[in-house]
C-alpha cells in the first residue's frame, strides 16, 4: 500500500432531464469546480472514517461505501483512515454522494498502486452510489469522474456525449438548506408511472425533446434559448410530480430577477434549484435575500464562486 493517497471527484448539475434518464431517455448535465476530496492514511485497528460533513458524519452508509470500494479493489479496509473534506452540501442535488463514491475509489486505486480506465470508474462509481440512491442511472458519477459538460443516456456501458461549450454558461445553483430523499422522490415517481404508464412516457418523451433543444442551446451559445428549456422543463417537471412549493419560490424569484431561465436540479422534493442568467450576481443576491445559499458557476470556464 502506497499511503497517504489522496483522489478528487466534482459534483455536479444536471442543466436538463433529470429522472426521465431512468427510463432511458437522455438528459444533460455538467461537472462544477466544487467537489469532494478523500485522503487515506494509516490508522489502527478496524476502518476509520472523518468528514467535515455532518450528514455524512452521522451516518454508515459512508463506511459501508468504503468496505465496498476497497473489496472491488483488493485491498483490506481496516488499519485505514479515510478523511473526507467536501465543498459540496449534501442532500442539494450537487452530486455529493457519487462525488463521493468516486473520490474513494480513486484514492484507494492511488493506494493499491492501481490506474482505473474511465470504464471502471463509471462502473464502480454507479455501484458504490447504490449504497445511498437504490438504482442510480449512473448521470451523478459521470460527471463526478469526466467533469465538463455532456449528454448522458443510461445503458450497459452509459451513452456518454461530451459537448463543446461555444460560450460559457452563466448559472447560479441555490439550495434552501433543506435536504431530502433522492430515493424517495425516485419511488415515488416510479409508482405513479406503473400507474398510468401512457401519460408519464409522454411527458418524459417531452422532456427528450428538450434534452435535444438545450444541448444544441449549449453548442451554439444561446444562452437564451437554454434559459427557454430550463422553464419548460421545470412545468413538466411539476406535471410529473417531482417538484416542491420551495422550489417553485425560488424558481419564481430567479426569473423575477432576470434569470432566462430556471428549474429544480438533481432529485428534486426541496434541494437545490438552478438558473442562467445574464446578471448571475444579480440573480444571486435575490436568492440570497430569500435565506437560500447560492453559488454562481460559469460552465466552461475555471470560474465559481460562493455565498
Amino acid at each position: 500500500m502506497k499511503l497517504p493517497a489522496s483522489g478528487r471527484a466534482a459534483g455536479k448539475v444536471i442543466l436538463l432531464g433529470e429522472h426521465v434518464v431512468v427510463y432511458a431517455r437522455p438528459a444533460l448535465a455538467a461537472g462544477l469546480a466544487r467537489g469532494l476530496e478523500v485522503r487515506v492514511q494509516r490508522g489502527e485497528g478496524p476502518l476509520e472514517l472523518e468528514t467535515d460533513v455532518p450528514a455524512l458524519a452521522a451516518d454508515a452508509r459512508p463506511v459501508a461505501l468504503v468496505r465496498e470500494a476497497a473489496g472491488a479493489l483488493g485491498i483490506a479496509a481496516d488499519g485505514l483512515r479515510v478523511v473526507v473534506r467536501s465543498d459540496l452540501p449534501a442532500g442539494a442535488g450537487l452530486g455529493s454522494s457519487a462525488a463521493l463514491s468516486v473520490a474513494v475509489l480513486r484514492a484507494l486505486a492511488a493506494a493499491a498502486g492501481r490506474h482505473l480506465v474511465l470504464a471502471d470508474e463509471l462502473a464502480l462509481g454507479r455501484r458504490l452510489e447504490a449504497i445511498f440512491h437504490g438504482n442510480p442511472s449512473g448521470i451523478d458519477p459521470a460527471a463526478a469522474v469526466l467533469g465538463g459538460c455532456f449528454r448522458f443516456t443510461r445503458g450497459e456501458p452509459p451513452m456518454v456525449t461530451p459537448l463543446r461549450v461555444s460560450r460559457p454558461l452563466p448559472l447560479v445553483v441555490a439550495f434552501s438548506g433543506r435536504g431530502r430523499s433522492t430515493g424517495a422522490v425516485v419511488a415515488g415517481l416510479r409508482a405513479r408511472w406503473e400507474g398510468d404508464r401512457a401519460v408519464y412516457e409522454r411527458r418524459f418523451d417531452e422532456v427528450a425533446g428538450l434534452v435535444a433543444e438545450g444541448a444544441a442551446a449549449v453548442e451554439s451559445g444561446d444562452v437564451a434559448g437554454l434559459g427557454r428549456a430550463f422553464d419548460e422543463n421545470q412545468r413538466l417537471l411539476e406535471a410529473l410530480g417531482v417538484s416542491a412549493p420551495e422550489v417553485e419560490s425560488l424558481v419564481a424569484t430567479a426569473r423575477s430577477a432576470g434569470a432566462f431561465g430556471a428549474k429544480l436540479t438533481g432529485g428534486g422534493g426541496g434541494g437545490a434549484i438552478i438558473a442562467v442568467a445574464p446578471e448571475p450576481e444579480r440573480v444571486a443576491l435575490a436568492l440570497r435575500k430569500t435565506g437560500a445559499q447560492t453559488m454562481v458557476a460559469l460552465i466552461g470556464a475555471s470560474e465559481e464562486e460562493a455565498a
